[in-house]
């Protein structure tokens, strides 16, 4: 018997995962660099890099919205498992089906409300101050990467409806 096909869902999650940990570890060197570039500055010619902090700033938070998908696709959100003892094994999926509930109301949300405050932003012509660079385009990549991350637990609220479907052979490609 062959391999079956992972879902839609599966494989658009999967290609999340790939290019956010992608553009996560490229912002991540782009940030060792500037720390590099600003320290060496520093101590060996005593000029910084001007703007260091700014960059830091920027690039850090882009790193923590560029790993929301590939984070919340490998199920890698911090949990506490205080009733995982307590908890009876049937209430275990709903909890499961909950929780992911819970994530893409969350994350929808969140992105809805960033994306809200990157249109202010570019409307107010916010920047930063040393440096004098848009805020806009940070906040919507933070609303971007957010709306991924909702879609993906959504995808996980209905994976196991999608599953039981495709076992009663009634197709279900959407898990």
């Amino acid at each position: 018997m062959g391999r079956s096909r992972p879902g839609l869902s599966a494989r658009v999650g999967a290609a999340a995962t790939g290019v956010s940990g992608a553009v996560a570890g490229t912002l991540l060197l782009a940030m060792m660099l500037v720390t590099v570039v600003d320290v060496a500055g520093r101590y060996f010619l005593n000029a910084p890099l001007l703007g260091a902090f700014e960059m830091t700033q920027l690039l850090l938070a882009a790193i923590v919205y560029a790993g929301l998908p590939a984070v919340s696709q490998r199920d890698g959100h911090i949990t506490i498992d205080l009733l995982d003892t307590v908890t009876p094994a049937r209430v275990v999926p709903w909890r499961e089906l909950m929780v992911h509930a819970a994530c893409t109301a969350f994350f929808a949300v969140l992105a809805w409300r960033l994306w809200v405050l990157a249109g202010e932003s570019r409307e107010w012509g916010d920047i930063t101050q040393y440096l004098g660079w848009p805020l806009a385009p940070i906040v919507y990549f933070g609303s971007a990467m957010s709306a991924v991350g909702a879609v993906i637990h959504l995808g996980r609220v209905f994976a196991p409806f999608a599953a039981r479907a495709r076992r009663r052979g009634n197709g279900g490609d959407f898990a």
